[in-house]
Order: structure tokens, then C-alpha cells, then sequence
């Protein structure tokens, strides 16, 4: 730093209050040296451009500024001189007959303000800088190279804190992070599955419970509970036909005489299963991935031996001649046991005709040999939801009613793939009951029950 720049820094700071000169060398002396030279020699340069543009400023008098007094201005020169310390001046003298004027009071001439040239260091007031109670007190962050000297004399100088400079933080492996929340992710999902493992039966009941199949009814075991069933038909034929046996022809079926009118209704029923199961797995939720066969056999009558696949296709005939004697236009998914038509097929069938009402008829079996009943399933999706289910119900109750069993209620559920995939129209899986049960597999033996179904579906429609 240059000797001449630090000696006018002590002469301009000599002419500091001591209080405030103090705390300036107190700052200094925490400063580093490179900071100390470069704050000195700025404030040095920057005295000496205000000096340069203000060459009529005073310097200001080293300690305490005293007040000053009110500056005379100056006589014109035929005025009485003013008397001097030096000796009285010379007066006129006042004749002695001459009135006595009395003193009349002066009005306080206006304040001038002086021109610049004319207003000394001295006469300058402080500047006082206004502090906002509404902000927090400021900590050091004052600078005096930023102000005006007048300010610098007025500014209270806090002691300046130098903090030790912090280590820079290691920088953090973004791959290191992806890598162990990849590792936590797996951890946690092999958990999950050792936990399945272990309780895979009491899990895959719950599963059932929550689309409305009973804990028992799971999809990988048991064909004979695998309820499923679809849209419309597609046949493929062989070179050489299957052989069909003989289908005893049905007895003319007699209408009640209180018959309901069902003309202009087109209705489409479903005989669930067939007598060949279709293992290929088909889309069983639209829009998942969740698979199941494409057809399957159905249950066993426990003490008839019924196959459940040939209960349907009877029921499923009477049904559609005492329909079509009430007028309506009834449509099956299949006539014949040997038909391979998937779940979504029969489904398609059902859409494709714009049925008003879609029916699926099935008779259970699961491993609860005590359950017994009529059930309804509906779809759990669809424009008719809220609508089928109190339908459904109504349908359970009507039909077990008239065969004389018990009512089991509606359930919604997305188990099964035909009800799936038919939720645009009014879609409804009427369990007759459950062969599994001696007494429902006698009741559903019995030639008089197919009737009475019959006439159950056939009040419901008209409802």
C-alpha cells in the first residue's frame, strides 16, 4: 500500500470524534491485511474525488463540532458601522428636541438559505438516517466506503465478526442414491412375497371375498367351481364332426294363465360351461392383464353325478320356450354341450344383439358341502350398476321363491369374465343353487324345477 495513502487515511481520521475513530481502528484490526489495504485506499481515493468536485469545503474542526450562531449578513456601506472591539465608532449626534421614537417589534425575516459557497463544514447539520422499526436490526453490514463523509461521521460502527470459512460439502453420487432405492424397493417386495408364500391360502380367500366369491372358490383350483362365462360365439369346424347325441325332445310347455306380455324384449341366454373345457387363456378384466380359460366343464352334482354343463343347456331350453310364449325374442349362446365358445364370446353375443336383458344360468359347486341357496352375480362395473343390484336381488328372491329355497341376495363382483365384458347392458349370473349341497342337488334334479324357474325369469322381465 502506498505510504501516501495511508498517511492521508490517519489525517482524515484524526479529524474523527475519538469515539467513533476508535471503533474505525478497532474494525481495521479484525480486517485481514488485503481487506484493510483496499478499504483504506478507497476510502482515501473516494475522499479525494468529493475534495476535488467540492474544492470551497471545509475541512472539518478535529474533535466535537460546536453549535454556531446564526451568521450577520453583511452592511451596505452607507450603513452606521457597527461598533467594533477595537473602540466605539463614531455616532451622529442626536438632537436633544428630537421625537423619541418608540420600538416597534421586527417580524422575523424569512429564512434564506445561503448559497452553497457561503456555508461552511461547520454550518452543514449532520444527516441523520431514519431507522425502520418495522425491519430487524441489521447485523454487519455496514460499510463506510459507501457513504458520504458527513455520514461516516454520524454512523455508529459495529465490531465486525470473522467467521471461519466452512469446508465445501462432498458432492452427493446421484447414482449412488437410484442405486440403493432400487435395492430398497426389491427388499421390500421380497417381503411381501415370502409373507404370501406363507399365508397364500388365507390371502387368495380374502382375495375372493373382495369380488364376492366365497374363500374356498379360488381360480387355480377345483375346474369344477370355476364359473366362467363369456361373449359371442365363434365355432371351429373340423374335417371331421363331432358326434352330438341325442337331446330328449323337451314336453310342449304350458303357459299360466297369468302370463306376463314380453313381446319387443329381446333376451339372450346363457347355458353356462360345455362339455369340453378350453384351457387357452383369455383376457378375463378388460383393460388388465388378469387371464383366466376360456371355457371350462363346471361342478358335479354331488349325489346325482348331474354334470353342470348339462343342467344349464336344460334349464337354458325350457326357459327360452316359455319366454318366446310370452312374446319375447330369446337368443342362446349355445344349443348344444360339444360348442366351444369362450367366456367373451358369449358375452359379444349378448352386445351384439342389444339384449335387453343378458341371463347366465349356472349351477355351483364348492367345497362348503352345507351352502345351499339361490345367488345372483352382477357385474361391478357398467351404466346399469346401481340399477342391477336391486334387480339382482329381486331376481333371487323371485326365482327362490318359486322353487322353494332359500334366497342368498345379489353380489357384485369381477370374477367373472362374461358379466365383465357385458356390463353395457343388463347383465345377471342367476345360480340356480349349488350341487355340491344333496339338497340343492336333488331340488335342481327334479323335472318340475326348470318350469318354475322359467316362470320366475319370466315375471322378473315383465317387472
Amino acid at each position: 500500500m502506498p505510504g501516501n495513502n495511508l498517511d492521508k487515511f490517519k489525517k482524515i481520521i484524526d479529524k474523527l470524534p475519538s469515539d467513533k475513530r476508535k471503533l474505525l481502528y478497532n474494525r481495521l484490526h479484525d480486517m485481514p491485511s488485503s481487506e484493510r489495504e483496499v478499504f483504506i485506499n478507497d476510502f482515501v481515493k473516494k475522499y479525494d474525488n468529493r475534495q476535488q468536485k467540492s474544492p470551497d469545503r471545509k475541512e472539518p474542526v478535529k474533535g466535537n463540532v460546536p453549535s454556531q450562531k446564526k451568521p450577520v449578513p453583511k452592511k451596505d456601506r452607507n450603513d452606521k458601522a457597527a461598533p467594533s472591539k477595537n473602540g466605539p465608532v463614531n455616532k451622529k449626534p442626536i438632537p436633544h428636541n428630537a421625537p423619541v421614537k418608540k420600538a416597534v417589534p421586527q417580524k422575523a425575516a424569512p429564512h434564506k438559505e445561503m448559497p452553497h459557497k457561503e456555508i461552511s463544514h461547520k454550518e452543514t447539520p449532520r444527516k441523520k438516517i431514519p431507522v425502520r422499526k418495522d425491519l430487524p436490526p441489521r447485523e454487519e453490514n455496514i460499510d463506510l466506503d459507501d457513504l458520504s463523509y458527513e455520514e461516516s461521521l454520524n454512523i455508529e460502527i459495529p465490531e465486525k465478526k470473522i467467521e471461519e470459512p466452512k469446508e465445501p460439502a462432498e458432492p452427493k453420487n446421484p447414482y449412488m442414491s437410484v442405486a440403493v432405492g432400487l435395492l430398497s424397493a426389491l427388499l421390500i417386495i421380497g417381503l411381501f412375497y415370502i409373507v404370501y408364500l406363507f399365508n397364500k391360502q388365507r390371502i387368495d380367500g380374502k382375495f375372493n371375498e373382495m369380488f364376492g366369491m366365497p374363500p374356498s372358490d379360488t381360480i387355480s383350483t377345483a375346474v369344477e367351481t370355476d364359473d366362467i362365462v363369456g361373449p359371442a360365439p365363434k365355432h371351429f369346424p373340423t374335417d371331421t364332426p363331432t358326434p352330438v347325441p341325442a337331446t330328449p325332445t323337451p314336453t310342449p310347455i304350458t303357459l299360466k294363465d297369468d302370463h306376463p306380455n314380453l313381446k319387443g324384449k329381446t333376451i339372450v341366454i346363457d347355458p353356462g360351461h360345455q362339455a369340453e373345457a378350453n384351457t387357452e387363456p383369455e383376457n378375463a378384466i378388460p383393460k388388465t392383464s388378469a387371464e383366466k380359460d376360456k371355457a371350462t366343464t363346471g361342478a358335479t352334482g354331488v349325489d346325482t353325478g348331474a354334470k353342470e354343463y348339462e343342467i344349464t343347456l336344460r334349464y337354458a331350453l325350457v326357459v327360452k320356450e316359455y319366454l318366446e310364449g310370452c312374446g319375447a325374442k330369446v337368443i342362446l349362446t349355445r344349443d348344444t354341450n360339444e360348442a366351444n365358445i369362450s367366456n367373451i364370446e358369449r358375452a359379444k353375443i349378448a352386445t351384439d344383439n342389444k339384449a335387453d336383458y343378458f341371463i347366465r344360468l349356472h349351477a355351483d359347486g364348492i367345497e362348503d358341502a352345507t351352502k345351499k341357496g339361490v345367488k345372483v352375480y352382477i357385474p361391478d362395473s357398467g351404466k346399469y350398476l346401481s340399477s342391477s343390484t336391486v334387480e339382482g336381488k329381486k331376481l333371487a328372491d323371485m326365482v327362490a321363491k318359486e322353487i322353494g329355497s332359500t334366497s342368498l341376495g345379489v353380489i357384485r363382483s369381477k370374477m367373472y369374465t362374461g358379466l365383465n365384458y357385458a356390463d353395457s347392458i343388463r347383465s345377471y349370473q342367476l345360480v340356480i343353487g349349488y350341487i355340491s349341497n344333496s339338497e340343492d342337488d336333488a331340488l335342481i334334479a327334479n323335472e318340475d324345477t326348470p318350469y318354475k324357474v322359467a316362470v320366475a325369469i319370466s315375471e322378473f322381465l315383465a317387472k
